[in-house]
């Protein structure tokens, strides 16, 4: 285990890291979120979170960083589109150490040099995760949905709630 005063290091992430930022994803969807989930939600989900689709949005545009502990991938986070988190995943080891929030506010910091005029980040949270996105500021939208066997509470976040560095 990873000392509690290693430090943590955030950087957008580089071509061929997809495989490694889905293994991470897919540990911690599988310990946590997929209980939650349908045998559908869960296919659905692993359609998302594989190397090919997360390569092809990136492709796209799409923003990916990554928080490391030494070599250890700590943790990632996938921005659509400059306003849209579509993944956030931390690994366990790792929760609770401020991760998620670095991560967000690297990733909001970064899209407002690409798009100054943005003014809200949306998620869909994961039920078991809505508490941590109400911790780093987000609000939510409505109740919780389904689509396609995937839970969420669709959530929103001001980004002039974030404090940029």
């Amino acid at each position: 285990m990873i000392p509690d005063n290693t430090p943590i290091t955030c950087r957008r992430a580089v071509p061929g890291e997809e495989k490694n930022v889905i293994d991470l994803v897919l540990e911690v969807f599988t310990e946590f979120v997929a209980p939650l989930f349908s045998s559908e939600g869960i296919a659905e989900f692993r359609k998302f979170a594989c190397p090919n689709a997360l390569k092809s949005r990136l492709d796209d545009g799409g923003l990916l960083l990554v928080a490391e502990s030494g070599s250890t991938l700590a943790g990632a986070i996938e921005i659509k589109g400059n306003t849209h988190v579509a993944l956030l995943f931390v690994r366990p080891s790792f929760q609770g150490r401020g991760v998620a929030r670095t991560l967000l506010q690297k990733a909001v910091d970064t899209c407002r040099k690409q798009q100054p005029d943005i003014r809200n980040i949306t998620v869909n949270a994961s039920p078991n995760a809505f508490s941590a996105y109400q911790k780093m500021g987000f609000n939510p939208l409505g109740k919780e949905q389904e689509a396609n066997g995937i839970r969420f509470i669709p959530m929103t976040l001001a980004v002039e709630n974030i404090n940029s560095n």
